[in-house]
């Protein structure tokens, strides 16, 4: 009898302590936490008592330390001086929420820290097992800043940074250096921390290559910590240009080279004429015995992404000068006109003479076009001949212009006169003759009057006179008047200019 009430008794307090542990007193917080100085912490904490739920004003949560000071306490006025003012139960002790924030969080807090509850009317119970550390850090850990290694320019893109906390209710304000559409995610990690991940969507342009991209996160107390990479983007050649020596001599080479910003670098470099044709392949090309007018060329780069092209370039070719054939001189009466048409590059300086180069003869105008400059000569010249005389830097060139004799047309002109002013004499000569005749002897004044009538001499050597004027450039004749009493000689000589013996 005494064996089976030994056993009863054994059999019942096991019973009760199967039903506590089922029923009974449990709480669940991590070993440690990790904090920041100046920053906020939280400790989540979640208990289970045995029986029913409980009112609020039946709970009482306390939090201490080993040293029993209180940390927190439901009557503020009971909290330790050094954690007045710092410490909140975020939880509800109804919900079975006993999560403890401490801010600012400072060095001393280390705990470890235990928590006690306490029902009215019915137990208190202190988890004296579940102590809780927490590990002060004096700066934040960087966060983890992540982008593709190589982002294409217009291409939209996502980046994202990824940093822990310990203060959910008061979590780090996060920043990013580049502009763009934000969004973040906040996961509850293991060890009493919280992963906040912020996502950055933008659209890179060439100009964001190489350019530094950072998130930044500022915590509660103004520390803050930064994470940067440099951004990588991809992007067609830009700035295509062709770079070559300021100025060729004619008849000389010269190395163009093929200037283009890309990412990456061109692989392959092209030569083109401005009609389009394929003329060379490098990113140089060198062009031997340069003309003095070349083709413009113009150079396009490639690479992975794409492919531009410069605008085309005219060298600078420097040639000594060339007077064109089309330079001459022409007259009207008493003017010369002379024309010098010189093609060089620079500009030449042309200069005028005659018989004498250091005589030198001003220009009247002076035009240009281009590498051609075109100067006139005008006035009275009384040289057959005029010399155009251009040089520059490069060399110099001498033509010699033969200048039309403008005393052609004026000696003509002297002996037409004199011709008329010879005819009109002879005529005033005969009328008069005529008068004196007829007053003293009619009859035979008559027959010589009807004589000169028929024969009329004078008017058929008139008519040869006249014959022998013409209305070509250059003028040719010889002109005779013969008379019984008196006799006149007119001649006009040299092929290339008219001259009158008078």
């Amino acid at each position: 009898m005494p064996f089976c009430w030994l056993c009863l008794c054994i059999y019942s307090l096991w019973l009760k302590v199967s039903v506590a542990k089922g029923d009974s007193w449990h709480l669940e917080v991590p070993p440690s936490v990790i904090g920041l100085e100046g920053s906020c912490v939280v400790i989540p904490c979640l208990f289970n008592y045995p029986g029913p739920d409980r009112k609020a004003s039946d709970l009482t949560g306390v939090w201490f330390t080993d040293s029993k000071e209180i940390v927190y306490h439901s009557s503020t006025t009971k909290i330790s001086t050094n954690f007045q003012h710092r410490t909140s139960l975020l939880g509800d002790l109804r919900h079975r929420n006993c999560s403890l924030k401490i801010s600012p969080l400072q060095h001393t807090d280390r705990g470890p820290f235990t928590f006690r509850i306490e029902i009215e009317d019915f137990n208190k119970y202190s988890f004296a097992m579940n102590k809780v550390s927490i590990t002060v850090r004096d700066t934040p850990e960087s966060p983890t800043l992540s982008v593709e290694q190589r982002i294409k320019s217009g291409k939209k893109v996502t980046t994202t940074c990824t940093f822990l906390h310990s203060c959910p209710s008061d979590p780090p304000n996060l920043t990013w250096s580049h502009q763009g559409k934000v969004s973040s995610q906040t996961t509850r990690q293991t060890n009493g921390q919280w992963k906040v991940t912020s996502s950055l969507n933008f659209t890179p342009s060439k100009r964001d290559h190489n350019k530094l991209l950072s998130c930044t996160a500022v915590f509660p107390g103004g520390k803050k910590v930064s994470s940067i990479t440099v951004l990588n983007v991809t992007y067609p050649p830009v700035s295509v240009e062709v770079i070559s020596s300021s100025s060729v001599q004619e008849g000389n080479s010269v190395e163009l080279n093929c200037s283009s910003d890309g990412n990456p670098a061109a692989h392959t470099y092209q030569w083109f004429t401005e009609r389009g044709t394929l003329v060379s392949e490098g990113q140089t090309y060198t062009l031997k015995s340069v003309k003095r007018h070349p083709e413009p060329l113009y150079c396009t780069a490639i690479n992975t992404e794409g492919q531009a092209s410069s605008t085309p370039i005219q060298l600078n070719v420097f040639y000594p000068p060339e007077i064109k054939l089309g330079s001459s001189c022409t007259s009207e009466i008493s003017t010369v006109t002379c024309l010098c048409m010189v093609d060089s590059h620079p500009a030449s300086n042309i200069k005028w003479w005659t018989s004498d180069p250091s005589k030198v003869l001003n220009s009247s105008n002076t035009e240009r076009h281009g590498s051609l400059t075109i100067v006139t000569l005008q006035g009275a010249l009384d040289s057959k001949t005029v010399h155009c005389h251009a040089s520059n830097s490069q060399g110099n060139s001498t033509m010699t212009l033969r200048v039309p004799h403008n005393g052609k047309l004026v000696y003509t002109a002297a002996a037409v006169s004199v011709f008329l002013v010879a005819i009109t004499g002879l005529t005033v000569w005969m009328v008069k003759r005529s008068r004196v005749s007829s007053k003293t002897e009619e009859p035979v004044t008559h027959r010589k009057t009807e004589e000169n009538v028929t024969s009329q001499p004078g008017s058929e050597r008139d008519r040869k006179a006249y014959s022998t004027y013409g209305g070509s450039q250059n003028v040719y004749g010889n002109m005779r008047f013969e008379e019984e009493q008196c006799s006149d000689t007119y001649e006009v000589t040299d092929g290339d200019a008219v001259y009158a013996n008078m």
